[in-house]
């Protein structure tokens, strides 16, 4: 979910972008696609979203086989699993906000203005995430990557 919505921040920015932005009055550029900053931005967003959708990619592998494994799931793979969801969600998460604030940097002014509605990805990002906080996924991380400690299944794992 929390990679759909920036995706679908990034395509709407995308958008409006190469319609509607004009390049900045000391920009070289002719076009707003050629200016150096909007594509810097854009190719830090890229490079975001493809590394959080590499870490989904995996955690579905791994469920994927859980899953397949039933009952006979250990409790050291449902850790393995747990891990790599967590590292999912906390790159989503933070990588997904990032974008959502930024977009206006490449989309302008204008973009802002209510009635475009850009500023509801953030809104909804920032609404999921809140539901199970990051520090809670960062603090079973950090058990791990030192101490091997498998986090506990809940709910929200």
């Amino acid at each position: 979910m929390f990679l759909g919505i920036a995706e679908g921040a990034f395509e709407e920015a995308r958008k409006y972008t190469l319609t509607e932005t004009r390049p900045w009055h000391k920009s070289t550029a002719h076009e707003v696609r050629q200016d150096p900053y909007v594509l810097g931005h854009y190719g830090e967003f890229w490079v975001a979203l493809e590394g959080v959708r590499l870490l989904v990619e995996r955690a579905a592998e791994l469920l994927d086989r859980a899953w397949a494994k039933g009952p006979t799931l250990s409790a050291e793979e449902r850790g393995h699993l747990a891990t790599a969801i967590a590292t999912a969600k906390v790159a989503a998460t933070r990588n997904g906000l990032g974008l959502c604030s930024r977009l206006f940097e490449v989309t302008g002014a204008r973009s802002t203005h209510a009635s475009l509605r850009l500023d509801r990805r953030w809104r909804n990002l920032r609404t999921q995430t809140l539901h199970d906080p990051v520090d809670y996924k960062l603090h079973e991380l950090g058990d791990w990557a030192p101490n091997q400690a498998l986090p506990v299944p809940t709910f929200y794992s």
